[in-house]
C-alpha cells in the first residue's frame, strides 16, 4: 500500500460565511461519514485540515505575493492522506469525496513519496 495526498482545490472561498447553519452542519455529516468509512476499511492516513484561502507565496528570490489575489480555481481549500494499492484505486476513493458537494471542486490525487 501507498500514500496519497488530496489537495482539495478551488470552491467558495466565503462558504464557510455564505452557508446556512444547518447545511454546514450536514456537510460535516457527510465528511465525518466518509472518514469513518475510509477508516474502518483501513484506507485513511490523515483526515488533514481545512485552508484558509488567504496566505502568502513566496519564490526563491525572496519575492513575497499575495495568493488570495489567484484565481479561486486554483486556491488551495485543504488536504487529506489516505492510503490506497495504486494511484488507480486513490483516484477511485478520491471521486467518493463529499468536497464535491460543489461542482467547481477538483481533487489532485498524488503519490506521497518515501525516501530512505
Amino acid at each position: 500500500m501507498k500514500n496519497y495526498m488530496f489537495i482539495y482545490e478551488g470552491g467558495d472561498p466565503q462558504w464557510h460565511t455564505n452557508t446556512k447553519p444547518e447545511d454546514m452542519q450536514a456537510q460535516m455529516e457527510k465528511w465525518e461519514q466518509w472518514m469513518q468509512m475510509l477508516s474502518e476499511k483501513g484506507q485513511l492516513v490523515s483526515g488533514g485540515d481545512p485552508l484558509d484561502y488567504g496566505g502568502k507565496r513566496v519564490n526563491a528570490d525572496g519575492v513575497v505575493t499575495d495568493i488570495s489575489t489567484a484565481e479561486f480555481k486554483d486556491l488551495v481549500s485543504g488536504y487529506s492522506v489516505i492510503s490506497a494499492k495504486d494511484i488507480n484505486e486513490a483516484v477511485e476513493i478520491s471521486q467518493t469525496c463529499p468536497i464535491f458537494f460543489d461542482p467547481s471542486v477538483r481533487v489532485q490525487v498524488r503519490e506521497v513519496l518515501e525516501f530512505g
